[in-house]
């Protein structure tokens, strides 16, 4: 399931001018944020991902509207192989949030380009009202970008300077095969022990 952050700009804004009105409107008992989970290890980000991939990018849609307020790119993955979960067929779309419509080009994060190689933490995009691509299954990016790293022509795991991502790059440099090696490492890592809710009072 697909969750975004919400205009917090907007809403305090909103509760702003509702503040300098004679007769503001009822503040809302409570405020529901929903945000995108941001993992802090590769096993978290391991552990969220259904599908987890080594792909090239085959095609890059051109972007279309998704809302009103947002841009999204859909892009071909072809798989290369497969560390975790299964897919029927050797391609793949995958959608982003950016891109470019007419003047509106909102963009978050670097978006993947024709011929990139990635390794890529994935859950399936549900959504019913996303257009179909050549009958492909859609699945998302893990948190949004964190689930990309993407793989330089010299066969090292690259990060975008202009976004800081502190997961990511504690991976910058590191070969392909490293790489791979440590996703492996971190699907078979174990959950550590839940603790009694009181330690040290034995029955």
């Amino acid at each position: 399931m697909r969750t975004h952050c919400l205009g917090i700009a907007v809403i305090a804004a909103s509760l702003n001018l509702a503040a300098q009105s004679q007769n503001p409107p009822p503040v809302p008992c409570c405020l529901i944020v929903d945000v995108l989970p941001v993992p802090q290890s590769l096993k978290q980000l391991a552990d969220m991902s259904s599908l987890i991939i080594e792909g090239v990018v085959e095609k890059v849609m051109p972007s279309r509207r998704a809302g009103q307020t947002w841009i999204e790119t859909d892009s071909v993955i072809r798989i290369a192989q497969t560390f975790k979960g299964s897919v029927e067929g050797p391609t793949i779309v995958i959608a982003q949030m950016g891109g470019r419509v007419g003047e509106d080009q909102p963009t978050q994060y670097s978006l993947v380009q024709t011929g990139e190689r990635y390794i890529l933490f994935l859950s399936p995009d549900d959504r019913k009202a996303l257009p179909p691509v050549e009958g492909l299954k859609r699945y998302d990016v893990a948190a949004a970008w964190a689930g990309l790293l993407f793989v330089g022509a010299d066969g090292l795991i690259h990060t975008d300077p202009q976004y800081h991502d502190a997961l990511r790059k504690k991976y910058e440099g590191k070969s392909k095969a490293e790489m791979i090696d440590l996703v492996k490492d971190a699907m078979n890592q174990k959950q550590p022990p839940v603790p009694p809710p009181f330690p040290g009072i034995i029955k």
